[in-house]
């Protein structure tokens, strides 16, 4: 089995160039030659715990060395996935040094970096969690219900992408193709649509993967919880890319001292996690705005927080910036207003330069901006999906008053209901597995009608591969 993961994994990579591949293999030969030697040293030396420290130290300044050289001194395309195997290896190399030496394993090892559900985009899974998933697949038996739930979970990922996040990315690339001209609605939309396009398109990649593993029998870790009903940053966070946000803390916010070395010092830390991020997702000084955005709004939570010192909000999490609970009072209003921060941190996320992401927000506040009210039919005509076009063609919407703009509201209002219903797609995925297997009716939803439906998304998804674009975090 674990030869088998291997050769499909490699088999699946190889698709992406020789550049790539080429890369690949640097970061696991330098991080195996580590691998072995820490493992030697911390079983036969009575010193070992020095040098082990040593090693570890040599071993994880490779990887950010290989990783900051592409990401800011390179001068060609970045390999794919470097971001993703290169946390990955640190994550293990740290792991290997406290106390799984003796389990090191050369095929387990393969299997965890190479494993190609998660390699391109993740989630960055533990080395344990991985190994012992694929090492209990000897004795586990593979159930109707988790093959169906996983083929049901790897069609809503794949409806995510291919049916929403690349028709709102045609829509944001023409939008900030005219940043100039657009009216206040314009941006309004195209920074909404943006927020929609990256969720769909990150959380549609880990709900295909997760899917693929849920039909071979193995448990990967959810990196995606209904992050945009978060009523606060600290809580957006917990919910939105949750294996990045665990490794930053693991390996960056409780090495730098926490929350236990006093206030300013947790403050600086969290700026100090924050702008690492930043720098992680790009080279501009746009990332450097977006990361910093949510650190001071994450400061200045935690600073609310240590100065009121409510009984419903005080606490001390070793979490960035999460200091406990808050009240379910204005619930709506607080998940309101991170939303629409989250949203216009995500617009210097997206933009090519700071004065690109100035302008679209500047457009948002300019009275100038407002007059007229409308939305370009330029920008609305790219949200036209063939497939519901032609049905409208056997009707008289066509001959209607801005019935342009009709496939764009039936968008962006399906979006929005998916999601800020709470409900996720893995949620979706085993009740819809659930109901169907057990050929029940609840509350109105017949097993008929479930099957039909994830029959059709998952054949429009798979027709519609082949204008598909690649993955947005396949690039940071």
């Amino acid at each position: 089995m674990k030869l088998w993961l291997i050769a499909m994994s490699a088999f699946f990579f190889v698709g992406y160039g020789a550049f790539s591949i080429s890369v690949f293999l640097l970061s696991i030969v330098w991080n195996l030659s580590f691998s072995f030697e820490i493992s030697s040293v911390g079983k036969n030396s009575a010193e070992g715990d020095k040098t082990v420290d040593l090693l570890k130290g040599i071993a994880i300044a490779g990887n950010i060395v290989l990783l900051a050289g592409f990401k800011y001194f390179g001068t060609g395309a970045m390999p794919v996935a470097i971001s993703f195997y290169t946390f990955s290896q640190i994550m293990f190399i740290a792991e290997l040094c406290v106390g799984i030496s003796s389990d090191f394993d050369l095929l387990d090892y393969l299997c965890y970096i190479l494993f190609f559900p998660k390699i391109l985009q993740g989630p960055i899974a533990d080395y344990k969690s991985i190994t012992a998933g694929l090492e209990s697949l000897s004795d586990k038996k593979l159930t109707l219900e988790d093959f169906a739930a996983g083929l049901m979970l790897f069609s809503l990922g794949l409806a995510k992408k291919v049916l929403l996040a690349d028709v709102l990315g045609g829509a944001v690339d023409f939008g900030y193709g005219m940043v100039t001209t657009m009216t206040a609605l314009d941006a309004i939309l195209v920074a909404v649509s943006y927020s929609f396009q990256l969720y769909f398109d990150f959380s549609g990649y880990c709900d295909m993967a997760e899917g693929i593993c849920r039909m071979i029998g193995v448990d990967l870790a959810h990196n995606f919880n209904a992050p945009y009903t978060a009523g606060n940053i600290a809580e957006f966070w917990d919910r939105w890319h949750i294996s990045l946000t665990r490794f930053f803390t693991r390996y960056l916010y409780i090495p730098l001292g926490g929350s236990r070395q006093g206030s300013l010092r947790t403050y600086l830390n969290i700026l100090i996690v924050f702008f690492i991020s930043g720098l992680w997702h790009g080279n501009g000084w746009n990332f450097v705005i977006w990361g910093l955005m949510h650190g001071i709004l994450m400061v200045i939570r935690r600073l609310f927080i240590d100065t009121f010192k409510h009984s419903n909000l005080a606490g001390d999490s070793t979490k960035m910036g999460n200091g406990g609970g808050y009240s379910n009072f204005g619930q709506v209003i607080n998940t309101a207003l991170t939303f629409i921060y989250v949203t216009a941190a995500w617009v210097f996320f997206r933009a090519p330069g700071v004065n690109e992401a100035i302008t679209l927000l500047g457009k948002i506040v300019n009275i100038d901006a407002w007059r007229g009210l409308h939305i370009s039919v330029k920008f609305a005509e790219c949200f036209m999906m063939n497939e519901i076009w032609y049905m409208f063609k056997v009707t008289p919407i066509p001959s209607w008053n801005k019935s342009n703009y009709i496939c764009m509201w039936i968008i962006l209002v399906f979006s929005s209901f998916f999601i800020f219903s709470g409900k996720t797609a893995r949620k979706l995925a085993d009740k819809s597995a659930e109901i169907v297997l057990g050929k029940r009716e609840v509350a109105g939803v017949k097993v008929w009608g479930l099957s039909v439906f994830y029959g059709i998304i998952f054949v429009w998804g798979v027709l519609s591969l082949g204008g598909v674009s690649s993955f947005l975090y396949v690039n940071f």
